[in-house]
């Protein structure tokens, strides 16, 4: 028996009242266990059956770090109550978890990111812009995946001030002086570049107040999709679903016209 320290990222169905509860653990990394009988409506195990809380769990880890784990009983829980809420939120916490998920194979420790996942969900809980939260996590988990650009300083000079953009074919940021050397470069402004650069190494449990304009966000995303699509090769379900709650959102915010007499 051991005390399981985790945060639930998804659950799936098994058998009548029993889930299979994928747990993104503090001392373990990503495991699964079976909780028995959490859909009963006067179950205790209630609180491991709803994605997004942070539970301590009396149970048993996966045998020689493989199969199954088991949830005997839930010790503590924190549900994030705005993350489960907010449908926008809830949409976000949705994509960070499969992204981790993808990114992180079961039953190896990541203390790092169990920590910086505590604090993108601790983050989006304050009511913190989804998608900045979001945007911190995909640019931080780049390297994961293979794919670690230089935000940096221009790879030929080491210049770490002036103008940059995006380069593909120097892999990250070139200074202006440069700009001639790739006719394919991404032609980003320079409030992007700054947000870009910031995100790919800032903490997230220091996050503080962000408020971008929507045509930076827009541009971080782009950035961001564009990485995702062209390197990792990786496009979720869920980012499409975002995509489309924003779509139909923007068509909402246009007004009809007026009927003409």
């Amino acid at each position: 028996m051991a005390l399981i320290e985790g945060l639930v990222l998804s659950t799936t169905a098994y058998r009548d009242n029993d889930l299979l509860v994928k747990v993104f653990t503090k001392d373990e990394g990503i495991i699964t266990v079976m909780a028995r009988g959490v859909k009963k409506s006067k179950s205790a195990m209630r609180p491991i059956g709803q994605p997004y809380t942070w539970v301590v769990l009396d149970g048993i880890y996966p045998k020689n770090k493989q199969g199954l784990g088991f949830a005997n009983s839930v010790q503590e829980s924190k549900i994030y109550r705005h993350v489960v809420e907010d449908l926008t939120t809830a949409a976000y916490a949705a994509l960070i978890a499969k992204l981790v998920t993808v990114a992180f194979e079961e039953h190896v420790k990541q203390p790092e990111w169990y920590q910086k996942l505590l604090a993108a969900f601790e983050q989006l809980n304050a009511q913190k812009d989804p998608q900045v939260v979001t945007n911190i996590i995909e640019l931080q988990l780049l390297p994961i995946f293979g794919v670690a650009p230089n935000w940096q300083a221009d790879p030929m000079t080491g210049a770490v001030e002036g103008d940059f953009d995006y380069s593909d074919k120097y892999n990250g940021i070139i200074e202006k002086s440069h700009f001639d050397m790739d006719d394919h470069r991404l032609h980003l402004d320079q409030k992007t570049v700054y947000y870009l650069r910031l995100f790919s190494t800032i903490d997230l449990s220091k996050l503080g107040s962000v408020t971008l304009s929507t045509v930076t966000k827009r541009g971080i995303q782009r950035v961001v999709d564009y990485l995702y699509d062209r390197q990792v090769g990786f496009q979720p379900k869920e980012k499409r679903f975002i995509q489309k709650m924003a779509a139909f959102e923007g068509q909402l915010t246009i007004k009809p016209r007026k009927r003409e007499d």
